[in-house]
C-alpha cells in the first residue's frame, strides 16, 4: 500500500490514454456493486477513449458523452481515484429504472386498496447523470473525497452545453458481503438467468441487454419476498456519506431505483446545485499585500479549476478573493493548474459539512 504525505498536493484532471494502468489498479479496489466501472482492462480502456473523445469540438450528442478524471498525488504522479459524469442517459438504448408507483383497486366494491407496484419507465433524453467515483482505501481520510464528488460540477457549470437540464445520481442499492442481492433474486435472477455480477457485466459487453430483457409489466411489490421488500430504495451503508454530500448540494430523492440492486437514484436541476451555483469565474492577479496564506482574505480550501476540456485541471487550494471578479492564487497552485496572472479561473468555496444532515434511506 503506497505511503501518502500528510501534505500531499491533489490534482484531478481529466484522464488520458497512458491512464490505463493506474485507472485499471484504482477499479481493482472496488467493491460489489460498482457497475460503471467493471473490472475488465479492455472494456476501461473503451472508458478512457471515450471520455477522450467526448472532449472534443464539436461536442458529441448529450447521450453519447461521458467523461471520466483521476485524482492524482502530484508530488508522485500516483492515481488515487476516479470521478465521472455523463451528458446525458438515454438515446437509441433508453435508460432504464423502476418507479416506484401505486394503483387503485377495489373502489367500485366499496374496498379500496392501493397496492404498491414497480413500474418500468425509459428515458431517452436526459438526465445528466454522474458516477464512476472511485477512491483508494489509502486516501481516504485525507479530505479528498467529497472534493472528488463536487468538482465535477464545476466542470458541468463551465460546459453547461454539454449537459441535460436535470442531474440524477445512481447509488449503490443493499447488497449481501458476497456481491448477491435478494432484489435480484426475486426478480431480476428469474428474467436473466444470471447472477448479478453476469448481468453487470452483460450490460458492458451487450448492448441494449436490459432493454431486450428486462419485461415492461409492472410487478406488485407485495408479492416479492420479504427479503427483497425491504431493500428497495435502501441505500449501501458504504454510499451514505456520498448521499450526504449530495443531500447538501440539494439533490433529493426520485421515485426511481436501480432494476438490478433496488439503489435509490437521487436527481436535481443543474442550476440549483449548491456548487454550481456558488462556483463563478474570476481574472487570477497578482497578490501585491505579500502575507502569509491563511491571512488577508485568504479562505482554505476552495475548489479551483482551469476552465479547460480536453485538459480539464483542478484543486483544492486557498484563495484570496479580490472581488466578485477578481483573486490571487499561490504560484505555485497556478502552476499546477497550469495559468497565469490575467488568465480566467473557476472557483467555489468548499465549507466544511455541516454537523447534522437529515439522510434518507428510501424511496418512494
Amino acid at each position: 500500500m503506497t505511503s501518502i504525505r500528510p501534505d500531499a498536493t491533489w490534482l484531478l484532471r481529466s484522464i488520458r490514454e497512458d491512464d490505463l494502468d493506474g485507472f485499471e489498479a484504482i477499479v481493482g479496489h472496488a467493491a460489489h456493486g460498482m457497475t460503471s466501472l467493471p473490472k475488465d482492462r479492455a472494456l476501461l480502456a473503451g472508458r478512457i477513449q471515450a471520455s477522450v473523445e467526448s472532449a472534443q469540438f464539436p461536442p458529441p450528442p448529450m447521450h453519447e458523452a461521458s467523461y471520466l478524471f483521476v485524482l492524482e498525488e502530484a508530488e508522485t504522479g500516483t492515481l488515487h481515484g476516479v470521478c465521472g459524469c455523463y451528458g446525458a442517459v438515454g438515446g437509441a438504448i433508453p435508460y432504464f429504472a423502476y418507479r416506484v408507483d401505486r394503483i387503485r383497486t377495489g373502489e367500485a366494491v366499496g374496498m379500496p386498496r392501493d397496492l404498491p407496484i414497480l413500474r418500468v419507465i425509459e428515458e431517452r433524453s436526459g438526465p445528466a447523470m454522474i458516477g464512476s467515483l472511485l477512491l483508494n482505501p489509502e486516501a481516504r481520510g485525507h479530505g479528498v473525497g467529497r472534493f472528488l464528488s463536487l468538482v465535477r460540477f464545476l466542470f458541468i457549470a463551465e460546459h453547461r452545453h454539454r449537459f441535460d437540464e436535470r442531474v440524477i445520481a445512481e447509488l449503490r442499492g443493499w447488497i449481501r458481503p458476497d456481491g448477491s442481492s435478494p432484489f435480484w433474486e426475486a426478480i431480476g435472477q428469474q428474467f436473466f438467468r444470471m447472477s448479478l455480477p453476469e448481468a453487470d457485466m452483460h450490460t458492458h459487453l451487450i448492448r441494449g441487454f436490459v432493454h431486450h430483457l428486462l419485461p415492461r409489466e409492472p410487478i406488485f411489490i407485495d408479492l416479492l419476498p420479504e427479503e427483497a421488500r425491504n431493500v428497495i430504495g435502501a441505500v449501501h451503508p458504504a454510499t451514505r456519506a456520498a448521499m450526504r454530500i449530495l443531500e447538501l448540494e440539494g439533490f433529493e430523492l426520485a421515485p426511481w431505483i436501480d432494476p438490478f440492486e433496488a439503489g435509490p437514484v437521487m436527481i436535481a436541476d443543474v442550476d440549483h446545485v449548491r456548487s454550481v451555483k456558488r462556483s463563478h469565474v474570476v481574472t487570477l492577479v497578482a497578490d501585491a499585500s505579500g502575507g502569509p496564506l491563511g491571512e488577508g482574505g485568504f479562505t482554505t480550501p476552495a475548489m479551483v479549476t482551469n476552465r479547460g476540456l480536453s485538459e480539464f485541471r483542478a484543486t483544492l487550494a486557498p484563495v484570496r478573493w479580490r472581488s466578485d471578479s477578481e483573486a490571487s492564487l499561490p504560484g505555485h497552485v497556478m502552476d499546477l493548474l497550469g495559468v497565469g496572472i490575467g488568465d480566467q479561473i473557476r472557483a467555489c468555496p468548499l465549507d466544511k459539512v455541516p454537523a447534522r444532515a437529515a439522510t434518507h434511506t428510501r424511496a418512494g
